[in-house]
This record gives structure tokens, sequence and C-alpha cells, in this order.
């Protein structure tokens, strides 16, 4: 399994160092009221600025580099997570184009050429800073990394000096390339949590589904050849047990401790059995018996895995995304 890399290495982390704008009133407009992420940039010429991204008064996506610009909740939030001593989260971005997420559309599938493979695309369809829906198309390298970083979200602090104790909040963010010159542009994927001041993860999760489901959807569209490599990952993961037959019954005595054997085992002859019903409807079509198209044929002989991915919680979605992310990049030779 390829882990994404580290942005850089871990340091003290500044306070941003843009000089303050004042507003009509002598102060600065308040331009994230509701902080969702602090990152890190380590873009070339930006290295170590922070990043805020959130939501602005009016419950828009924002973001800026200035901790000025941030409303007192925001900042109290933020003084927190930095006494707490924990990483902030690296992004290789310059500027971020802050959305909050609706919902998944299709994915583009590209088609790749006699020497190159191209990357396909997922596409969400947001609301962006001006509150219009936008789609935003992100590639599936980039998006499947960034969902792994995902795994430790940000801590919201949302108590009072009048609580003996409470609990931090974690919201979930994004952080994916856009397409760009530079490639130093990053969307911020942002999750609305459904009750206020609640976790995002619902949403989160929701996102981490529909995200993989549509990769696996298409991976599975390809012939063999072409294939990622996803549709292994969520036999893996994902897998489910045969409903009938001897392999069911096989399970069960499994269950009760009577035979002993591992879940590669099962999958091996789910495959097998799959590749032996389409030799014998071959047959059948060869002698005139049956008559079914090359299409089915093709289908009843691909050894695909069964798969769900729907019981999955949110950490067991993200290490599946890893896993993703493992297989992509050597498909494409990134590792």
């Amino acid at each position: 399994m390829a882990n994404p890399p580290p942005e850089s290495d871990a340091g003290a982390l500044p306070e941003a160092d843009e000089p303050s704008v004042e507003g009509a009133a002598g102060a600065p407009a308040v331009v994230v009221d509701a902080l969702a992420a602090a990152v890190m940039s380590t873009a070339k010429g930006v290295r170590g600025r922070v990043l805020f991204v959130g939501w602005s008064p009016d419950g828009l996506p924002a973001a800026t580099g200035r901790r000025d610009t941030l409303s007192d909740e925001a900042r109290t939030a933020l003084d927190h997570y930095r006494a707490t001593g924990l990483d902030m989260r690296r992004v290789p971005f310059g500027q971020l184009v802050p959305a909050t997420y609706l919902i998944t559309g299709p994915v583009i599938d590209f088609s790749d050429t006699r020497d190159r493979l191209a990357e396909d695309q997922v596409q969400y369809t947001c609301l962006d800073v001006t509150g219009e829906r936008r789609d935003y198309a992100v590639g599936e390298i980039g998006i499947l990394r960034g969902i792994v970083l995902a795994r430790q979200p940000w801590q919201a602090y949302t108590g009072s000096g009048l609580d003996v104790a409470v609990s931090t909040v974690p919201l979930y963010s994004v952080f994916a390339p856009l397409p760009d010159a530079t490639g130093e542009t990053g969307l911020a994927l942002m999750f609305q949590p459904t009750i206020a001041g609640a976790s995002n993860e619902a949403a989160f999760r929701s996102f981490v589904r529909h995200t993989i489901g549509r990769l696996l959807v298409l991976d599975e569209s390809q012939v063999p050849a072409s294939r990622r490599g996803y549709l292994e990952v969520a036999g893996r993961v994902a897998g489910v047990p045969p409903r009938s037959g001897l392999l069911r019954s096989l399970v069960t005595l499994r269950n009760l401790g009577f035979v002993d054997f591992d879940d590669a085992w099962v999958r091996g002859m789910q495959r097998r059995g799959k590749r032996l019903q389409g030799g014998v409807i071959r047959a059948l079509r060869a002698i005139g018996m049956v008559e079914v198209s090359d299409g089915l044929l093709r289908e009843l002989e691909d050894p695909r895995p069964d798969y769900n991915v729907d019981p999955l919680d949110t950490t067991r979605l993200v290490d599946m995304a890893e896993e993703m992310y493992g297989v992509a990049t050597a498909r494409f030779g990134l590792t």
C-alpha cells in the first residue's frame, strides 16, 4: 500500500504575516466566522504560511491567510488547537478555493493513449463563495490522496468558560489540486454539519462513499487490462460472502468453528466459479442450446469480486481510499 507523502517536515506553527487592512470602522472585516480548518502551505514562496478556511458570517465558504480576519470565536478555536501541540496539516497549495460540498456528480472517463494513461476525474457540485452552485472536476489520484490526508480532522472548540468539561468537535475537510498552470491552487472541500455545533462526519462519510462508488463503477466498466485495481481493493476490504451454494455452506461451517480457511481462499473460489459458469454457457451456445450475447459472456467470465461498501464506517472507508490510492499510483508509475 502506498502512503501519501507528507507535505513537509513538522515544525513550529507560524502566524500569518500579511499586513492588516483596516475596514471603515478601523478593524478588518471578518472573512471567516466559523473555522473549519487551518492548514500550512508548503508552496514555493509562501512556505510556512497558514491558511484558514471556514464559513463567512453569511454562511458561505470562505478562505483567508490573515488571522485578523477571523472572528473572535474562530481565533479562540485556533488558539486552543495551537495549545495542544498537535501538528497542522500541510498542503502544497499557495492559494485555496473554498467550497461547501453538495453532491457527487459523474466520474469523467478519459481515454488512455497508446503510451500514456489518462487520469480520470470525479465531478462535485458545491456552493462557491458567492452562494452559487458550481461544478469542480478533480483528478482521481488527487481526490483519493485528499481523502487519506483528511483522516486527522480539525478539532473545533465549541465550549464556554462555564463548562466543567467539553469535548472538541471533529470537522473534516478535503484539500485536492485544481488544474492550473503552476499546480499551486487547491480546492478546499468543506462539509456542512447537519446540526450547528456538531461534527460533519456524516456528510464527510457520504462524500467518501460516493467518491469510492463512482470510481468502482468506472473500474468495473473497463476491460480487465484497463482497470486501475480498485475492484481488487473492494473485494479485500468490502467483499461479501457467497449467498448460496457450497461456498455459503462452508462459510457457515467456518463461523461455527468446524472448518478453517481465510477470506482470500473464498474470493478465489468465487472467481473460479464465475469463470466455470461462463465457460459452460459458452459451450452450450456453441452447440446451439442457448442464445447469449458476447457481452453477457464477457460479463460471466470476468472474475470481478462481489462487494458492498455501504456498511463501512468512516475509518474503513478512508482505509479503503488509501488502498485505492496505492494501486492507482502504482498503475501510473508514481511509486
